[in-house]
């Protein structure tokens, strides 16, 4: 059927189109579908009709013409060129006709998207910086090699400064390449190399009391303390940062390089220099992949691992290394291991850009409100903020790849956005990366979809990963979120109260300038190109197809597999009817007895529990799982650990 208002309804263009007839001079010579045809010509080429215009009379000029379009706009080879009006030109002629009817896409601009200064408030001015480049990394491998350039590339007096929740000493940045060092033997001889390099680690109780082996999974305890004290002892500097609410966790991941010869960058997102993290979009778990240990003969290593890392050059990147710089200098001991550092002068503040790109760029985070910091005692809460009006101004659909999707300040937003007609495509971790917690991550996501859903169900769609030729979970680990193909957040926060309300978070939220002529379900509509492109990237990963078929959004959603099945790697599922039992009391007792499998265990115990106020009587030979038994409300006390709900 034709499309366009030239054309449709008309019974011998439509014939045509259905490959029933053609135009040609002796059957159809003036029949009024020949004007039509001809004005399709002269608004694509004004010039193609030069002596007579659509006088609705087949010559020789409007056979000119039609050879003309066929031979540079459908490819037909001279030599086979027919003299007639065929079912490919009437079918272009409409597609090209009913673009041009469409009215123009509206503009759109910076301020749509982004917190405005008075939105964002005193954080950071100007609220986001224009003239970025950021270039987004699918997956460890593309991040991981780049930040090894840029480190390579280092030379005597240049900077590094790195913040983190994890770092394993020996994971590879280049695992591929035989004899490649590991992160902290790499760091130690930018040391030695006159390179000054700083780090900021999570000190958590695990990592600042003499409680750090067997290695524990999900936890930063023996690694961060392992190289941390590796770079002190090389003559860095690095501080296992403790300086956290009740359950909370510093969890920014971030890396700003200065180095003279290239300039300033910034690496910022979901992925720590750690095992398990390396992988790429094919996802088949490679021999070069650094796996997690098993523990305590459980099998804790995923075989795959889906993630995403923003690079950014440009004015964002002096924000980017201020917000870090900030956590350093302030003078609050950072933890019991470590003294204050000497303060970060300004005078080591990113130089000048040397590279010039199209993305406004706006810095946000997440700091608790306890008073951890004593330079923002009341704490950050921009991601939120972020989230709230990027979500509440998508029209079309939201894109959201998270680690948990559990219980946070968003829940309801999303289901306002569904239930006014938006898309929501929700790509989550199949099962918890801790063991014994996987009926606790289940039940919480749960929770969650069920509230997102309540409203328009039908307009929210779950899905998470798998290995293409096996039922082996991708672990989905990044936070993203793109809307509307105009805007994306990315970073280390995650949607739920842990990251938008207690954890220390670093987010970036990214508007892309150059703006192009694109369609949403068919209709025009502009979109930043980067981001785009980036939609279109992972969903190409996600289904092994070629990122081309899914350039308008909305059409490649219908691509996208229902009810249960599984295309490429991408598996949907539904939104449980019902939210899973969850034994609690046992959960707890089975995280307790993991406790108990570490060193110093009667020094954690009373840490972890100390919210409770529980009378701890530690005794060596005790089964500490008993203590789940003096626990008054243990699914309170779980849900607090797993997603504390910090409240100012």
């Amino acid at each position: 059927m034709l499309t366009c208002t030239l054309f449709a309804g008309d019974a011998l263009l439509e014939s045509i189109a259905d490959d029933q007839d053609r135009i040609s001079r002796t059957r159809h010579r003036r029949d009024p579908a020949v004007r039509k045809v001809q004005i399709a010509l002269l608004d694509r080429d004004p010039n193609c009709l030069p002596q007579f215009g659509a006088d609705g009379d087949y010559g020789d000029e409007t056979a000119g013409a039609v050879a003309r379009f066929k031979i540079e706009v459908l490819g037909v080879p001279p030599a086979e060129v027919i003299d007639d009006v065929g079912p490919l030109t009437v079918r272009k002629l409409d597609e090209l006709q009913a673009a041009a009817e469409r009215p123009p896409a509206p503009s759109v601009t910076p301020e749509e998207w982004l917190l405005t200064d008075a939105e964002l408030g005193p954080f950071r001015s100007p609220a986001f910086t224009r003239d970025n480049v950021v270039d987004f990394f699918v997956d460890a491998e593309g991040y991981y090699n780049l930040l090894a350039d840029r480190l390579d590339a280092l030379l005597a007096g240049d900077r590094v400064l790195f913040a983190g929740w994890r770092f394993s000493p020996e994971q590879l940045l280049r695992p591929t390449i035989a004899g490649s060092p590991g992160i902290l033997d790499r760091l130690r001889k930018l040391r030695a190399d006159g390179i000054v390099v700083r780090a900021l680690l999570y000190g958590s109780h695990f990592s600042t009391l003499p409680v750090r082996r067997p290695r524990v999974p999900t936890l930063p305890s023996k690694d961060n303390f392992d190289f941390r004290t590796g770079l002190v002892d090389a003559g860095a500097e690095a501080i296992l940062d403790a300086r956290v609410g009740d359950f909370g966790s510093h969890h920014q991941k971030c890396a700003v390089v200065q180095g003279a010869a290239e300039g300033p960058g910034a690496f910022l997102g979901g992925i720590d220099v750690c095992l398990d993290r390396w992988d790429n979009g094919a996802h088949v778990d490679p021999p070069v992949r650094q796996r997690e240990p098993d523990f305590l003969g459980t099998k804790i290593s995923l075989p795959g691992w889906h993630d995403v890392q923003c690079a950014v050059f440009g004015p964002a990147v002096g924000q980017i290394w201020q917000s870090l710089v900030q956590r350093w200098n302030d003078p609050t001991r950072p933890s019991r291991i470590d003294a204050t550092p000497a303060p970060i002068p300004q005078s080591e503040a990113p130089g000048p850009p040397t590279r010039s790109g199209t993305q406004a760029v706006q810095v946000l985070r997440t700091l608790t409100c306890k008073g951890v910091y004593s330079f923002l005692p009341g704490g950050e809460f921009t991601v939120t903020a972020a989230y709230r009006k990027a979500i509440q101004r998508a029209r079309h659909y939201l894109y959201i790849e998270d680690q948990y999707l559990w219980p946070s300040p968003l829940v309801d937003d999303l289901r306002d956005a569904a239930g006014r007609g938006v898309q929501l495509i929700l790509v989550t971790a199949r099962d918890f990366d801790a063991p014994g917690l996987k009926d606790a991550h289940e039940a919480l996501r749960t929770e969650a979809l069920q509230r997102i859903a309540s409203t328009a169900p039908a307009n929210v769609h779950c899905f998470h990963l798998e290995q293409a030729a096996s039922s082996a979970q991708i672990y989905v680990h990044a936070k993203l979120m793109i809307a509307d193909d105009q805007y994306v957040a990315a970073g280390s926060a995650n949607l739920n109260f842990r990251s938008h309300t207690t954890d220390s978070e670093l987010h970036l939220g990214v508007f892309d300038t150059d703006l192009a002529d694109s369609t949403m379900g068919g209709a025009p509509h502009r979109v930043g190109v980067s981001v785009r492109d980036l939609r279109a990237q992972i969903w190409g990963e996600h289904l092994n197809e070629d990122p081309a078929l899914h350039q308008d959004p909305l059409a490649g959603l219908a691509r996208m597999p229902t009810a249960g099945g599984k295309t490429g790697h991408l598996v949907s599922f539904p939104v449980p009817a019902q939210v899973p039992a969850v034994d609690w009391r046992e959960t707890v007792r089975e995280l307790l007895r993991t406790i108990q499998h570490m060193e110093n265990w009667q020094l954690l115990a009373p840490v972890v529990l100390g919210p409770l106020s529980l009378p701890l009587t530690l005794v060596p030979d005790m089964d500490l799982g008993v203590l789940a038994d003096a626990i008054p409300n243990p699914e309170s006390f779980l849900r607090n650990l797993l997603n504390p709900h910090t409240v100012c």
